[in-house]
């Protein structure tokens, strides 16, 4: 998949590989974000950390959350 050109289904993959990877409860919050409603750019980034680590501590999980909500326009 090539993350490199916006589109909805790469918003859509990440955001449901991140969840997953992050194993969060809530993860229905981020279900109806589109591509017009958030920075694409730092939701690639996101993803790409997320996605290179094997493990994740409590406190990263944290973090990542708090920079999922900033995300949005």
């Amino acid at each position: 998949m090539n993350l490199e050109k916006p589109s909805q289904e790469n918003v859509t993959y990440m955001l449901n590989e991140i969840t997953s990877k992050l194993k969060m409860a809530n993860a229905s919050v981020f279900e109806n974000l589109t591509l017009e409603s958030i920075h694409y750019e730092p939701l690639v980034d996101i993803y790409t950390v997320i996605h290179r680590k094997k493990s994740i501590s409590l406190r990263e999980m944290q973090l990542f959350a708090e920079e999922l909500r900033t995300i949005r326009k």
